[in-house]
């Protein structure tokens, strides 16, 4: 039986350390204390229903999501472009190889605009 009065009392100091709705005082009313907790409580369930939406929409979208990558002779190529029916466009900067790339053909650097209508 000492167990179960340990336990019981090792219970009870965590509640107390772990409140989800603030103690009632001895000046507040039962109405009073009634009406806090149920805002208290429509606030914890517009937090944790907007986590969860948030954490949905996560995993909607990263599940969507697919990587392409190339490799010759286990070197890692970028991909310039993907075979697709639908009509998409994906952007990518090009940070591992730079512009130098570009200076040594002597082609100009195209801009955004001259990339997007030469593939509409």
């Amino acid at each position: 039986m000492p167990g179960i009065l340990i336990m019981k009392r090792k219970l009870e100091m965590l509640r107390q350390k772990i409140r989800i709705f603030p103690p009632r005082t001895k000046d507040q009313s039962g109405e009073e204390y009634a009406r806090e907790k149920l805002v208290l409580g429509f606030k914890y369930g517009v937090f944790a229903l907007t986590a969860f939406a948030i954490l949905r929409g996560i995993l909607l979208v990263g599940g969507a999501s697919v990587t392409v990558s190339s490799s010759v002779d286990g070197r890692e190529l970028p991909v310039y472009c993907v075979d697709t029916p639908e009509k998409k466009i994906a952007l990518s900067f090009d940070a591992a190889w730079g512009d130098t790339s570009l200076m040594e053909t002597g082609a100009p650097k195209p801009g955004i605009s001259v990339v997007l209508k030469k593939n509409k």
